[in-house]
């Protein structure tokens, strides 16, 4: 039974959500089974029956299997009699789907036979690297010890340092702490202090200024502050470090408080990064080896010296050609050259650059699966030496795959059945596609009669623009509206704390001021929202107490601009409405294409016969009475009619052996 993940048909097949629930689950239900009932010769009871269409049916031991493979997290959805009925329909009319692409021989659909034979393909080269590298390769302790011995120098913890920091933007300020360190102050207490504030910016903000343990190799943009720690005593107080970090430049005192020397980690410390560094390099090895015996077995031969360098253009040239504006030659000139060009050119592409028995591969071949890669990818292999390692990885591919086909792999149950799974997603991506995608066409009539249907749903709200100051110190807070009140002016005021970093408000790197935001909006700070709705244009807020989880902020906020709402223009949600048209055709056009093909195809459910779950029903041990004090329902029932559970029974195993094995 075929499990496909639902986020591959829904990102292939539809590129867009259908929200609608029902179509949501047949989407579901398309990955999660894709098999089908040939048929079975066996006379089948009834009551077993619990779907059918055409000549297939679903039987009762056919649910309860299937509910049983998906993951627990799934089949407590489907406990419940209500639960399974969902289930019942979505796997009926997944088969019925999956039988019409048969029908089509979607099998043969060219894109459904080159994607199959990538996949094929990879998953027998995969399956041959399983059995001549991954299982061949065993790691034991031997070999970790002897790894670790040899490479102890990889396995060195090294010189690390611990520091306690006062990290600010502001010169001026850092010059006053250094004073009043100096002056006696205590420097764990003041770094404390200043964290708890939010006005210390380093990296042991949050702890109190104290950093965690970090080497020469740490804080690579941060250097000079670095190699000041290094060259520190334990217990010493730096001057003032000048530490440039992007466009920004701090202010740094620093404590020694600890130095840490260098060590020689044990191996128990690193015995699963040694295992696994050895692994990897075994297999390397093995896959190397292995891939040398297949050379020497299928007497490969590679001519990479046939490839020829890539022509270069010259800067000029370049530019115009992207411009497009290289003249062709005359006529006259062209035709005098087309012969020679024309000859050197395929003969060029008809170079045999490798032979692998009696397959070869060409210059052609080369070129063309380099062109048909994503662009990333196409410069891996620019060049000659590109193409010379694409050569040999090409080579390498090819006898992998020749070997695993001379070892039958894809007749193996395993891979047979993954081959058979993924030409079965295939096929019903193709059907989907045919008849839901291909079908579907958003005209621009649709989008304005969209747009005019549903105008409300495409209104800008009323928005507001404000320049605020926000601190976590109350008593600060008070000083800065002190300053206002005295006429100091806020926009400079805001500006000037914002860039010392003594502002945290949603304002913050934009000298204080907001972009517009609505009602909706920071559902967080809904005290900061109310209170900027309430206010006049240029009116400035009394302090604002607005919690924030466990922290406590006070803003003082100015409103600067009012915006109404208003009608969105089509022009600006076209896309959007483009979207949902689609989105709404797709599941309409789903509706009633699976309507359509259930009447056609006399597609019956039997809610009513649906068995109750078998947790439901299992017997107590020995017969003996469940934890209620009375036998479960099942048990009960085998009692009453043995003869129909054991007719049940006879008849499960045959479908059983026909579902496994169904006549294509």
């Amino acid at each position: 039974m075929m499990k496909l993940k639902f986020g591959y048909l829904v990102n292939n097949i539809y590129k867009r959500r259908i929200l609608m629930r029902k179509s949501i689950l047949l989407v579901s239900m398309f990955v999660l089974f894709l098999v089908i009932v040939s048929g079975c010769s066996q006379k089948v009871n009834d009551k077993n029956i619990l779907a059918s269409f055409d000549k297939q049916v679903i039987l009762a031991d056919e649910l309860d299997k299937e509910i049983s493979e998906l993951p627990e997290w799934k089949q407590d959805k489907y406990k419940d009699q209500a639960g399974r009925e969902e289930y019942l329909t979505l796997m009926a009319e997944s088969r019925m789907i999956l039988q019409i692409a048969k029908e089509r021989k979607l099998e043969k659909h060219p894109t459904v036979v080159k994607e199959l034979k990538e996949f094929q393909d990879q998953i027998m080269r995969d399956k041959l690297i399983e059995m001549e590298v991954d299982n061949k390769v065993k790691v034991t302790d031997g070999d970790i010890e002897k790894y670790y011995a040899e490479n102890k120098d990889k396995y060195v913890e090294p010189d690390m340092v611990v520091v306690t920091e006062i990290t600010q933007k502001d010169e001026e300020k850092a010059k006053a702490v250094l004073e009043k360190i100096k002056a006696g102050a205590d420097f764990t207490e003041l770094a404390k202090e200043m964290d708890s504030k939010g006005e210390s910016y380093g990296p042991g903000s949050r702890n109190g200024g104290k950093t965690a343990p970090f080497s020469r190799d740490s804080y690579s943009s941060a250097r000079e502050f670095v190699e000041k720690a290094f060259s520190m005593e334990v217990g010493e107080i730096s001057d003032i470090i000048v530490q440039p970090l992007g466009q920004e430049t701090y202010y740094m005192i620093i404590r020694l408080d600890e130095k840490i020397p260098s060590r020689q980690k044990e191996l128990s410390e690193v015995k699963d990064s040694v295992k696994s560094t050895v692994e990897s390099e075994m297999k390397d090895a093995r896959k190397a080896q292995f891939v040398e015996e297949l050379k020497k077995k299928m007497k490969v031969q590679a001519f990479p010296e046939r490839i020829p360098p890539t022509p270069e253009v010259k800067e000029g040239e370049k530019a115009q050609t992207e411009q497009g504006e290289v003249k062709s030659e005359t006529k006259t000139e062209s035709e005098a050259k087309t012969d020679t060009k024309s000859e050197k050119k395929k003969a060029e592409k008809d170079v045999i650059l490798a032979k692998i028995g009696k397959q070869v591969i060409t210059l052609s071949e080369l070129e063309k699966n380099i062109s048909e890669m994503p662009e990333w990818k196409q410069q891996r292999y620019e060049g000659q030496e590109g193409r010379k390692k694409y050569l040999n990885e090409l080579i390498e591919e090819k006898l992998l795959l020749l070997e695993a086909k001379n070892r039958k792999l894809d007749k193996t149950p395993e891979l047979a059945k993954q081959i058979k799974e993924y030409r079965d997603q295939l096929m019903l991506k193709e059907l989907v596609k045919q008849e839901v995608d291909d079908k579907i066409k958003v005209q621009d009539a649709d989008i304005e009669k969209y747009y005019n249907e549903h105008k409300k749903d495409y209104i800008d709200p009323e928005k507001v623009t404000v320049t605020e100051i926000t601190l976590k110190d109350e008593e600060k807070a008070k000083e800065v509206m002190e300053k206002i009140k005295a006429g100091a002016d806020f926009t400079e005021l805001a500006k000037e704390m914002d860039s010392k970093g003594e502002s945290y408000g949603p304002g913050q790197g934009n000298g204080g001021q907001t972009r517009p935001f609505s009602r909706d909006s920071y559902s967080s700070a809904r005290e900061f929202v109310e209170k900027a709705f309430s206010l006049n244009k240029g009116e400035i807020s009394d302090i604002i107490v607005q919690p924030i989880g466990q922290e406590t902020y006070y803003m003082i906020v100015r409103l600067d601009e009012h915006t109404q709402p208003r009608q969105k223009e089509l022009s600006e949600v076209k896309d959007d409405i483009s979207w949902t048209v689609e989105r709404e055709k797709k599941r309409e056009r789903i509706e009633q294409w699976l309507e359509q093909i259930k009447k056609e195809r006399n597609f019956k459910i039997y809610p009513d016969r649906i068995p109750k779950p078998k947790e439901e029903a299992k017997p107590s041990e020995e017969g003996t009475p469940s934890q209620g004090g009375q036998t479960t329902e099942k048990s009960a029932e085998t009692k009453q009619n043995p003869e129909e559970h054991q007719s049940d029974n006879q008849t499960k195993s045959g479908v059983s052996d026909t579902d496994t094995k169904p006549k294509e």
